[in-house]
């Protein structure tokens, strides 16, 4: 998100919008600052924009340090994308109207010095606050937002990760909030070479009255039908994007330019229309449209929830809000919004709000660790927030705002470019550095490997819960967990969060064999595969795992945090696994899921047990026999950056068995009504985990890691407890005929 300050830089002979004489320019704003002694206010600076960005910026820190009845706060983004296109479009058609033309160099060189330094500053602190006080486990993802954030594809990057549905317990970045300076940067990027082109096609075309490349001040009605007629159906299909797709595919609706633009848009339309708002609406009206647009985007911050579809049709409120303060601030008005919007502290936090919205966000993910706190309150945030303010104002006077206004730059976009690329470089430089940095080394002994043979988790599972140091022979590597999944992933045998269809040629154990089982579930049934392999492998049989990230087995309406609705994709590709296993007709089916699920009824937890009592019958009709294999342990936390953090104390990370149980007493009524009303057996996994008579979790056992992240089983740990899994759920070998 682009928060930098309202008004231009010092004049230079070459800043076309500089040369702009201010009773000649249509587009300059009609509302300039009483003040005509301050020389670095040019006529188009616009107060009550300034204090728009500051009611933006304090909306979103709101939102963000969770601020009672304020969850809304993230409309502030939407009010910084309309602002943004107004103000550079306003400025590229000055350039237009005085130059006849674009300087494309000149345009990135401002865009470089205005917002590079400050960036890179806050970034490269934030890599280094999260090397020294963040678990080593999360470095080389960090650093890879860092690269991202520096080349303007964070947005893409973070819409990869949140449709990883593994990733979904992992903390946000403390760089995630890069992503809207990176849908602005992609905006900058396309519209002054899109304005560029309509100037010189109008050139060719070199019709009197409609184009030409001769300096004017007065824009010819063909150029701003033509830029009119482009906003309108560039913006219009983002907005139609938006409203269409933001409900089936929410994470990259919400980070991606094809939705977002569209506010942009409606910015930049503004800014084409400015001469017109000015001449035509009266100022009374202008009056009362600030006011309401105003009430409009205070009103987005308090109706609006991390429950609303959005962007979608919800983000019209603010947009709207915004868009009709921006042009009532084209007519000369009094007692409008402006009065308010222009009181000194809003125009301070204006002027410096870009470097707030920086700081703001790496203090509120590392700030916690840095005071060694483990549950945070309103109150701390409160103090981070003000450390933020400190660091943001020394940013802005001692880095932003002598870099921006340095006149060897300013002159001479060369330099200017050759400033940002060197940023860029020194940030992907930090950010490589970073990711090549190892795990500290490990000085610990090492552990009895378990192999299976000589020794096995069984045996050692009972001495593990005492296991101070981390064996310097952890398999997986704690720096390696993250990506140690199942191999149906990597075979694409897990139906995604989105996806409503059946994996394909998912087939394995035996190939030949004669009997099946189906091993149906989420990905905390996806995580038992390595051990139903091997035992389907030995037995003669063949596996077909049935998979879907976060679709649970039971017949419950669930919903989805990461879509933010009803996960209807499930119920959908419930529906089709049922039908496929009533085609088969499965010897044995496995069904398990994770407890922790949002469920849309009165009574959850009753709702769960019936649900699941109707699949298992279900399922029982299809198959020889049904098994319910309930949910794993699952220490709070993510286990493998705990152990990070306490490499030489890992007791820190075991937990009891009531508190590694996920929702007990939804578990329980989920095993009651199964074992009550349906033919299945119920299976419990957590005396193969957990030291029952020490009534503990451990997290380390011999050699192997327990959990890969905050709640999935390492496959090699689970790989080991074949055994177990095995006599729970046994499997008659098929009868080979030798003759």
């Amino acid at each position: 998100m682009r928060l930098t300050n309202a008004h231009e830089p010092a004049k230079t002979s070459d800043d076309a919008a500089a040369r702009i004489a201010p009773k000649r320019d249509p587009e300059t704003a009609a509302t300039k600052r009483t003040d005509q002694s301050s020389s670095a206010r040019p006529s188009h600076w616009r107060p009550d924009i300034e204090g728009l960005r500051a009611l933006a910026v304090g909306v979103v820190i709101a939102a963000h340090i969770g601020f009672p009845y304020m969850a809304g706060g993230f409309v502030g983004v939407d009010v910084f994308f309309v602002i943004s296109g107004f103000l550079i479009t306003s400025l590229l058609l000055r350039e237009i109207d005085t130059t006849g033309t674009v300087s494309i160099a000149g345009f990135y060189a401002r865009r470089a010095v205005r917002l590079l330094p400050a960036a890179a500053t806050v970034l490269v602190a934030t890599l280094v606050a999260a090397w020294l006080w963040l678990p080593r486990t999360r470095l080389g993802d960090i650093a890879a937002d860092a690269a991202a954030a520096a080349l303007n594809v964070i947005n893409i990057r973070l819409a990869q990760e949140g449709t990883d549905y593994l990733n979904a317990e992992v903390p946000p970045s403390p760089l995630q909030h890069f992503w809207s300076l990176a849908v602005e940067e992609q905006f900058y990027i396309v519209w002054p070479l899109v304005l560029l082109a309509i100037v010189f096609l109008g050139a060719k075309l070199g019709r009197p009255g409609k184009f030409t490349l001769a300096r004017h001040r007065n824009r010819g009605p063909g150029r701003t039908a033509a830029i009119t007629a482009f906003l309108v159906v560039a913006g219009g299909a983002s907005f139609w994007a938006s409203a269409a797709w933001t409900a089936g595919d929410p994470i990259w609706s919400y980070f991606g330019i094809h939705t977002r633009a569209w506010e942009l848009a409606v910015g930049a339309l503004i800014a084409v229309a400015a001469g017109r708002i000015r001449a035509w609406v009266p100022t009374w009206a202008a009056a009362i449209a600030s006011w309401a647009g105003l009430v409009l985007i205070v009103a987005a911050v308090f109706v609006l929830d991390e429950h609303t579809v959005f962007p979608g049709t919800a983000a019209m409120l603010p947009v709207a809000g915004c868009a009709l303060a921006i042009a009532a601030g084209c007519v000369p008005h009094r007692f409008g919004a402006g009065a308010l919007l222009g009181i000194r502290p809003a125009q301070f936090v204006g002027k410096i709000s870009y470097g707030l919205y920086l700081w703001h966000w790496p203090l509120i993910m590392i700030g916690p660790a840095v005071m060694g706190l483990e549950q945070v309150r309103l109150r701390h945030y409160l103090l981070l927030m003000a450390v933020a303010f400190l660091l943001t104002i020394a940013t802005f006077y001692l880095v932003e705002n002598p870099i921006r206004t340095k006149r060897p730059l300013v002159q001479v976009p060369s330099r200017a470019l050759a400033l940002g690329g060197g940023l860029i470089t020194a940030m992907l430089a930090v950010s490589i550095l970073m990711v090549q940095q190892p795990m500290p080394a490990q000085e610990n002994d090492e552990a009895a490997e378990i192999t299976g043979d000589d020794s096995t988790v069984w045996e050692m599972i009972g001495e593990s819960s005492d296991v101070e140091s981390v064996p310097a022979n952890l398999t997986p590597p704690l720096d390696a967990a993250g990506s140690d999944e199942p191999a149906l992933y990597a075979d694409d045998c897990v139906t995604s969060r989105e996806g409503t269809d059946l994996a394909k040629d998912c087939w394995f154990g035996d190939p030949d064999g004669e009997k099946t089982i189906v091993l149906l579930g989420d990905s905390h049934a996806a995580q038992w595969f390595p051990a139903f392999n091997q035992i389907a492998e030995a037995s003669g049989w063949k596996l077909l795992p049935l998979a879907k990230a976060g679709c649970s087995v039971a017949d419950v309406a669930e919903h989805s945090n990461q879509l933010g609705r009803r996960y209807t994709e499930c119920e959908e590709w419930k529906e089709k696994a049922f039908a496929e296993i009533e085609s088969i007709e499965p010897d044995v089916v496995v069904a398990s899921s994770y407890d922790e699920k949002e469920i849309l009824a009165d009574d959850p937890d009753q709702a769960w047990a019936d649900g699941w009592a109707e699949s298992l019958n279900r399922l029982d009709e299809a198959a020889d026999r049904v098994y319910y294999l309930a949910d794993s342990a699952n220490p709070p936390g993510d286990t493998p950056a705990c152990l990070a953090e306490h490499s030489d104390n890992v007791t820190a990370c075991v937990v009891g068995i009531a508190e590694a149980t996920t929702r007990p007493e939804r578990r329980a009524a989920a095993i009651e009504a199964i074992e009550a009303d349906t033919d299945a057996t119920v299976v419990d996994p957590i005396p193969w985990m957990c030291d029952m008579e020490n009534d503990t979790c451990p997290v380390v056992v011999g050699n192997l890691l327990v959990y890969r992240d905050a709640n999935h089983l390492s496959p090699r740990f689970v790989a080991e407890l074949t055994p177990q899994v095995a006599a729970a759920i046994p499997l008659e070998a098929q009868q080979v005929d030798t003759r």
